[in-house]
């Protein structure tokens, strides 16, 4: 059974889970990137992004839906994917090299990222936890 039952699901969780990430220190890495980053899921189908916001409270917005202009990096996958990964128990590289994340764009920048992405993880765990979906960690 997928961990995500529908999209809007997906995108409460994975969205306000990307609402606490932008208030993390590791954020203003979002800006090495150099642009916008999309993540499109499948199973159940549902689109989120984060947008650089220089001028803004955050080092970058969550968009809930499409873009409003085209990403510069995309990383497609399904939500159970997404869910391992978030936790940490996914490898990037290795989840790309086995196709089950699809990356479109200059994936070199995405993959300075991949370093503070450890800090992040148990942030994830935390707001499970915090949410009340302690079932759900693994």
């Amino acid at each position: 059974m997928a961990r995500f039952e529908t999209p809007e699901e997906l995108v409460e969780v994975l969205g306000s889970f990307f609402d606490v990430v932008t208030t993390l220190p590791q954020a203003h890495l979002i800006h090495q990137v150099g642009g916008s980053i999309e993540f499109v899921y499948h199973k159940p189908e549902a689109r989120i992004g984060w947008l650089p916001t220089p001028e803004g409270p955050h080092p970058f917005a969550v968009v809930r839906g499409a873009l409003p202009a085209s990403a510069l990096l995309t990383f497609e996958q399904d939500g159970d994917t997404a869910h391992r990964f978030w936790q940490g128990n996914l490898n990037l590289q290795d989840a790309l090299a086995r196709q089950l994340v699809r990356a479109r764009g200059p994936l070199s920048r995405a993959m300075k990222l991949i370093p503070s992405l450890d800090d992040v993880y148990p942030e994830y765990r935390r707001f499970l936890e915090e949410t009340g979906r302690r079932d759900w960690i693994s």
